[in-house]
This record gives structure tokens, sequence and C-alpha cells, in this order.
């Protein structure tokens, strides 16, 4: 046998060519254990069926002699493509220009192929890292290749935004500059829709805050709140919002 298909194959088809030491001989085929029955060389077997099959092959010589060592082949018929997923990626908003991905398929052993924002499908690894990135909403789609070559029609796909750049943070409105009250009410704004804000009281530690907030009750004196926006992506502004104002209840 001087050619065959693949071991596995993606095809249901398999062809082969014959050769012999006799140049006039012809052959005789069998597929899976049936009966010998002349065939052509080359020689095409359609319909098989997903599982592992073997051709014997013999020649057969102008006087009638028989080979009584026939040649064989044993190929695995694959025509299934696998299935893909993304175990892991990126978050669906962040700041880092690069992004980790982790595969799997239900089929292993094969490869994996991706394309980045629509760009052609290439070989890539499991885990593959891909970057630095713009600022911008990115998508990946990566497909499950198997040992026989046929690849996931139905590619995994993730889609996420990478954003680098800090909010800016001001501060709405707050108690007037003197007051008598020892509890404060602040509203806050950034320019970026769906941002969280931090407070920091009289210089103390950061920590999570509503808006609106109620900061108090506070000692009479001078007071100052600092508010810093942190988006989506994890971003803080650099340049906290200040708001300074005086209690004075006597």
């Amino acid at each position: 046998i001087v050619g065959s298909p693949p071991d596995p194959s993606g095809s249901s088809s398999a062809t082969f060519d014959f050769t012999s030491n006799e140049p006039l001989a012809t052959f005789e085929c069998r597929v899976d254990g049936a009966a010998w029955a002349t065939c052509s060389n080359p020689a095409t077997f359609n319909g098989l069926t997903d599982a592992t099959h073997t051709l014997d092959v013999r020649a057969r010589d102008l006087a009638g002699n028989a080979d009584q060592t026939p040649a064989s082949y044993t190929w695995l018929v694959d025509t299934a493509p696998p299935d893909t997923s993304i175990v892991s990626g990126p978050p669906a908003q962040t700041s880092d220009v690069n992004a980790t991905f982790l595969f799997s398929a239900t089929e292993g052993g094969g490869s994996y192929e991706c394309s980045l924002d629509g760009a052609s499908y290439d070989p890539c690894t499991n885990p593959v890292t891909f970057g630095p990135f713009a600022d911008g909403a990115h998508t990946l789609n990566v497909r499950a290749v198997d040992t026989a070559g046929n690849a996931d029609p139905t590619p995994a796909s993730s889609a996420w935004t990478v954003d680098t750049v800090a909010p800016d943070t001001g501060v709405v409105s707050g108690p007037p500059s003197v007051t008598n009250s020892a509890s404060a009410d602040f509203t806050f704004m950034s320019n970026e829709g769906g941002a969280t804000f931090e407070c920091s009281v009289d210089f103390g530690a950061w920590a999570a805050c509503s808006n609106p907030v109620t900061v108090g009750p506070l000692a009479d004196g001078a007071h100052r709140l600092d508010v810093r926006a942190k988006d989506g992506a994890g971003n803080i502004d650099a340049t906290p919002a200040t708001y300074t104002w005086t209690i004075d209840s006597a």
C-alpha cells in the first residue's frame, strides 16, 4: 500500500494506491474482514462510519497466484467535530492591556485556532496570552480542531473591554462652609457612568461610600472630605475631589 488516508481521518471516504512486484498483477480488497473482491488501483471506499477500519489488499498475478501475505492498513474515521469552551479569560471590563485565556474541548489531543477582533483564524496555544490591546472593546473567538482535522463549527467567544483611563471625580453638593449640623450630606459625580466611590474623612483611611452619602456625626471644628471615583475596570481617580467645611454648634 503506497497511498492511504491519514490516521485519523475526518473523511467518510478513503482512497488507496497499491503496488506489486509483478507489474501486470491485479488487486483484490476487503474492508473490515468482508469478502475479497476485485478492486481498482487506486481504489476509493465511500460511506465509512465513524469507527476504526482495516483494509486488506492482495495482488494476483497473471497465473492466478494470490499474495498469501496481504498488505493491511488500519485507520480511524472521525467526522464529528469537537465542541469548544473558554474556561477562563479577562473580566468584562479590565485595565490590563494583556488577556490570558484557558480553553477546553470535548475531544483530547487536538489543537486550537483563535480569531481576534474578527481577524482570520490562526493556531494558538492553550493557555494563551494576547496583547497589548488598545483601549476599547475586543472579542476572541476560539475553535478546537481534533486530530482528524475536524474544526468546531460553533467557536466559543469572549468579549471584554480594555479601559486604562482613570475617571474624574467631582463633588456636586455638600454642606455650607460653616454649619451647626454635626452631619453632612454629599452627592458626587464622575465622567464615567457606573463608577463607584471611595471616601476619606479628615485624612482617614479610604473606604467605599454610597452616592449620596451622609458623613457624621462629627465634632465641632474644621473637616475635610476627599472622594475618588473607581470605574468598572478598576481605575481609580488619582486626583480626588476635596471638600472642606466647619462645624460650629456652640
